[in-house]
């Protein structure tokens, strides 16, 4: 007989930091620590996480590669024709989109601070950063809370894809929840100074277990705390997937 988990719709908010506390506990016994390691230029970190959007890793990284290639300067890239930019950057998806943004974010910096630097971020809390940079397009919840955590180690929990998927499925926020909600959710669920290490834990685990088709609950070490897995085995599954 398994343990009954609680339904994330009409659980209360001290049972669902619980249950994040737990599984946080769980995955760092069983997957180890994971600490940040060194602060990284935000203003890079900025552009390549724009560079990410609705593309993978690897091409989001290799389009920057190619970007700082042709324009070794952030102003070469601020100054250079939008088409240019646009075509050197191809491989990342969304290209003219992206390298509006790009120039848009870039001109915002240099009018606002004097220089292409973001380091105005070092030090900022998430709310100060999304009052400071938000207005910008692309520039929202995912983007700045990627950048202050892996680029500056602030304590904030990012959400993308596995996170989020991996947040409904152990039943910390409802199915219906999109990746916003969760994200504001999450916020006051994650024990304090445990957010870059529970996503880390997280992306992993959605990565090579937990994927959305077909995740291997069989080998999964976090099973009996999943409420994905319960409901499984109990006949009432109502397909978290995507």
């Amino acid at each position: 007989m398994h343990r009954h988990l609680p339904d994330p719709a009409s659980a209360d908010h001290k049972t669902l930091r619980a249950r994040v506390a737990e599984l946080v506990k769980v995955f760092e016994k069983n997957k180890g620590p994971h600490r940040f390691q060194n602060r990284r230029d935000p203003m890079a970190g900025l552009v390549q996480t724009l560079l990410t959007h609705n593309t993978t890793d690897p091409n989001a990284f290799e389009a920057f590669d190619r970007m700082k290639e042709r324009y070794p300067e952030w102003k070469d890239v601020h100054k250079a024709p939008v088409k240019e930019l646009a075509e050197t950057i191809r491989i990342a998806g969304l290209n003219n989109q992206k390298a509006d943004r790009i120039q848009k974010l870039l001109g915002f910096v240099k009018q606002t601070y004097g220089d292409y630097t973001a380091d105005v971020l070092d030090g900022m809390d998430f709310d100060t950063a999304m009052k400071t940079f938000g207005h910008l397009p692309g520039v929202k919840q995912k983007t700045l809370a990627v950048v202050l955590a892996f680029d500056l180690g602030v304590d904030v929990f990012p959400v993308d894809t596995h996170v989020h998927r991996l947040c409904r499925r152990l039943g910390f926020v409802p199915d219906s929840y999109d990746p916003v909600k969760t994200f504001k959710a999450m916020r006051d669920l994650v024990p304090k100074g445990k957010s870059y290490q529970f996503h880390m834990h997280l992306i992993w685990h959605g990565r090579k277990t937990c994927q959305a088709r077909n995740p291997k609950c069989d080998s999964c070490f976090a099973r009996e705390q999943c409420l994905y897995y319960q409901t499984l085995q109990d006949g009432t599954i109502t397909g978290v997937k995507e």
